[in-house]
């Protein structure tokens, strides 16, 4: 599905840690360490704020920032931590949906800093400011190619959504067989193509949010909005609610069956790369500790 400015800041600090960790702790660590710095030059270059107003914001950045280091990455390190010890045992589907669990989890608690981070800024925005994230909104809309009709499955966008999976699964496991190949396209080819709902709906909700800053709303109601459309997801549309579980269960159903394939190597290779983020994001926490791991939901 596609990402607003919002989702994308607000897996900012989360998956971009994950996946930025090629070479190991060291660009963990540097990423997190500077994550200030590009979220700085997010909201600045992206969502057209000065750097004054930046500035006055800063020091709620910094407090964020300070209190995600304690309270969020315990979460991180047992999501993480989780994975390793199911890949290591072998992924069934009851581990699976636990850990899709935490990964929910984890998103809204980085959605609902996100809201409450922007929200101040939003908030200040001047008319000018608010007509060109209006503009972007609409380029963003027309740039992902939506149209009135429903979208159209084809060959060949399936076959380069399995490319997108299996680019992803080599990361994580290193070079896939051609058995892997075949689980990925077949579970793939049944995951609903959702990118052209979800790109309206977003865009309904984008421009709810201009109305919203258009009227003046304060802090307070625009971080409320924020909440309940990126965290709560309060009026979702039913038919993307049914989507949004089927994709969960698709997502479920491959890890399993790519379970079932793996080498002994790309079992190592997978499991080391869990173990280095459970690390990473342990050595960066103050008082380095894991978080009690409760499957709510799953």
């Amino acid at each position: 599905m596609s990402s607003t400015p919002w989702r994308r800041l607000a897996l900012g600090v989360f998956l971009a840690l994950a996946t930025v960790a090629l070479a190991g702790c060291s660009r963990v660590q540097l990423a997190y360490n500077t994550a200030d710095l590009f979220i700085t030059h997010y909201v600045e270059s992206n969502m057209g704020f000065t750097s004054a107003q930046v500035a006055s914001w800063r020091p709620a950045l910094s407090e964020a920032l300070a209190r995600h280091r304690r309270q969020e990455l315990p979460y991180l390190a047992a999501f993480f931590d989780t994975a390793w010890r199911d890949a290591r045992r072998g992924f069934d589907a009851q581990s699976v949906d636990c850990l899709l669990a935490q990964f929910q989890t984890l998103y809204r608690h980085h959605a609902a800093m996100t809201a409450a981070l922007l929200a101040p800024l939003l908030a200040e925005a001047t008319p000018q400011q608010i007509d060109k994230l209006e503009e972007k909104f609409r380029k963003d809309m027309e740039e992902d190619g939506v149209q009135n009709a429903p979208p159209q499955r084809t060959a060949r966008a399936a076959r380069k959504r399995a490319e997108r999976y299996g680019e992803s699964a080599e990361w994580w496991i290193g070079p896939l067989n051609e058995q892997q190949h075949r689980i990925i396209a077949e579970v793939t080819a049944e995951i609903p193509d959702t990118a052209e709902r979800w790109t309206i709906y977003r865009y309904r909700k984008q421009s709810e949010l201009i109305g919203l800053l258009r009227r003046d709303a304060d802090t307070a109601r625009v971080q409320a909005f924020l909440s309940d459309w990126l965290v709560e997801y309060r009026d979702l549309p039913p038919e993307l609610r049914r989507i949004r579980e089927a994709i969960r269960a698709g997502i479920g159903e491959l890890l399993v069956r790519l379970d079932t394939s793996f080498t002994d190597e790309q079992r190592n290779h997978l499991t080391q790369r869990l173990k280095s983020l459970r690390d990473d994001f342990m050595k960066l926490q103050p008082q380095p500790h894991l978080a009690p791991v409760r499957c709510v939901g799953a």
